[in-house]
């Protein structure tokens, strides 16, 4: 296969920004939009952008997910999601993992299960990648780490309440729906 493109950048923005594609693909030209955080989009589509964090808290009775309710800008409503953020330079995805769930949730990290490789959030816009970072989590949920635009309601959710939240009308990320239905199919909380 043989890929030729150019890249013009439409926006200058801080966090995200808009940038035209020409390009030439097996004999066939194009043009597309897509969003970036990156500089230099395509050529740098494989460093991830942020970590995502799949939180396990053991209870007494039984384990429980960690879920956050945000409230997001471009659906002007609610959805329930995992934690999440951006990797800041020279952070270590472990570093990013810790200080993202303890900004969101107030909790902490005992320990990292798994850190998936760089998957990618929606590819027909964007070429942003998270790392998914399985956990097991402790501590007490506060809100007073969270930043001032945050919008965050925190939910510790058994089996039965992840399948109500499944079977519901309510907005659920595609990072955090897989991983949902995962725990539903296998009756447990468990990784």
């Amino acid at each position: 296969m043989s890929f030729d493109y150019s890249l013009k950048k439409l926006t200058d923005c801080k966090w995200l920004n808009l940038f035209e594609i020409s390009f030439k693909k097996n004999g066939q030209s194009g043009k597309w939009l897509m969003c970036s955080r990156k500089d230099k989009p395509i050529e740098n589509a494989s460093c991830a952008d942020a970590v995502v964090i799949v939180a396990i808290i053991k209870t007494a009775t039984g384990n429980k997910i960690v879920l956050n309710r945000e409230f997001r800008i471009p659906l002007g409503a609610y959805q329930y999601g995992f934690p999440a953020g951006l990797i800041d330079d020279g952070e270590t995805v472990a570093q990013t993992a810790q200080r993202e769930l303890k900004e969101e949730t107030g909790l902490n990290i005992n320990k990292i299960l798994h850190t998936s490789m760089p998957v990618f959030s929606s590819a027909g816009m964007s070429d942003e990648s998270n790392y998914m970072v399985l956990v097991e989590a402790n501590g007490e949920i506060t809100d007073e780490f969270l930043e001032e635009s945050e919008d965050i309601e925190v939910e510790l959710m058994d089996i039965n309440q992840v399948k109500d939240l499944l079977q519901s009308k309510e907005k659920v990320a595609a990072k955090a729906w897989g991983m949902l239905y995962h725990f539903t199919a296998q009756g447990s909380i468990e990784f």
